[in-house]
């Protein structure tokens, strides 16, 4: 698995000597976990901020690459009820765990331009190598030892819109990232993440 996270960073990291446009993305994600056990356990939607440097590369009339290398946050919000005897009120509190990766995908991106506007449907892998894992809950704030850090392989489905100023490039485009592998969390359980991301680009693109 080490071996497979290695190679794909060096890969993408030789991508920027065929790159046309180098990119910047800010973005929210909305990140939930999912599991095959009766409890489902912090599924409920964690709202985080992603950021990214990417490229454009192979671009021609109807279709190009995007790739990104970033950080993005997946994991996800549960409600867990305060055991009476703690001395604690008797409520729902909200316990997140969150998962810190450097994200990489590289897209396939059919295109329909017309001028210096154009549309877009992308699909390919991605990446998520998690950094630390941390749940914030009502006690205090620990690194969560039980949860393993495997890292995960995905897909990216995108749909988005950019337009040329010149030698600018900006974008809008909302993306479905899902988990195909999943991995040792809460309690024993296997989870994978489900994530969607809508996020804004500004890039330069090389004449």
């Amino acid at each position: 698995m080490k071996r497979i996270a290695l190679l794909s960073v060096i890969i993408l990291a030789a991508l920027p000597l065929s790159a046309q446009v180098i990119k910047l993305d800010v973005g929210t994600s909305f990140s939930s976990m999912q599991d095959d056990t009766p409890t489902h356990n912090f599924t409920k939607t964690l709202v985080s901020n992603s950021l990214t440097l990417g490229i454009d590369w192979l671009e021609n009339s109807w279709y190009y690459l995007s790739s990104e290398v970033g950080y993005m946050t997946t994991g996800g919000i549960d409600r867990i009820d305060i055991i009476e005897g703690t001395g604690l009120p008797i409520e729902e509190v909200d316990w997140r765990l969150q998962r810190h990766n450097i994200h990489f995908n590289t897209t396939f991106r059919g295109k329909l331009g017309y001028k210096k506007f154009h549309a877009y449907l992308g699909i390919g892998p991605k990446l998520d190598i998690p950094v630390t894992t941390t749940m914030n809950h009502y006690f205090d704030d620990d690194n969560v030892s039980f949860v393993k850090n495997e890292v995960m392989f995905g897909l990216k489905a995108e749909v988005g819109v950019a337009y040329n100023f010149n030698d600018v490039r900006v974008g809008l485009n909302f993306a479905y990232l899902p988990d195909l592998t999943r991995q040792a969390s809460f309690l024993n359980q296997t989870t994978r993440n489900d994530i969607f991301k809508l996020g804004i680009s500004v890039g330069y693109i090389f004449q």
